[in-house]
């Protein structure tokens, strides 16, 4: 019979199932550290008020039907034209927010200005990619539109109620 005469801390075996649980302990350190540096949004929790809100918001999308506005929007690298089917009664800018989907520090808002008839243009911040919610309201925020379109964008896209 031969029996091992190396101490414990000499052989392969301890330190492999050693590892097996250090391993771990960094892997979950690791995606604790990742969980902090992306936190979620808040979730809001005043849902009567916010229900109000939403109201008020789809109220504003109703006006824009009655007025029977119908706009395409074409978003190319850092510009964003809204062209309007018909020369309703709009003023010389419109206001336009873009919501990303998944991130709130991507949201922003500009202005467009008249060019011409039908055409209203706008310089954005930076150029913009992947999934947004625009809304486009005129300045005294009687009527809404919306869309959900992906950027950069090879077509128009019709904005709707």
């Amino acid at each position: 019979m031969h029996t091992d005469t190396k101490p414990w801390y000499k052989q392969l075996w301890p330190w492999i199932l050693i590892l097996l649980p250090v391993i771990a302990f960094a892997r979950g350190g690791w995606a604790f550290y990742i969980m902090l540096q992306n936190q979620p949004e808040m979730v809001v929790d005043d849902y009567y008020r916010e229900g109000r809100t939403i109201n008020n918001r789809l109220e504003k999308y109703r006006e824009a039907a009655l007025r029977n506005l119908e706009a395409h929007v074409l978003v190319i690298g850092n510009r964003a034209v809204v062209r309007f089917e018909e020369n309703a009664v709009l003023g010389e800018s419109i206001h336009l927010d873009f919501y990303h989907t998944t991130l709130g520090a991507n949201d922003f808002e500009v202005d467009a200005q008249r060019s011409g008839e039908l055409l209203y243009v706008a310089t954005l911040p930076h150029t913009p990619r992947g999934r947004f919610r625009l809304v486009v309201s005129d300045d005294s925020q009687e009527w809404r539109l919306r869309v959900t379109l992906d950027i950069p964008a090879e077509q128009e896209v019709k904005l709707g109620y």
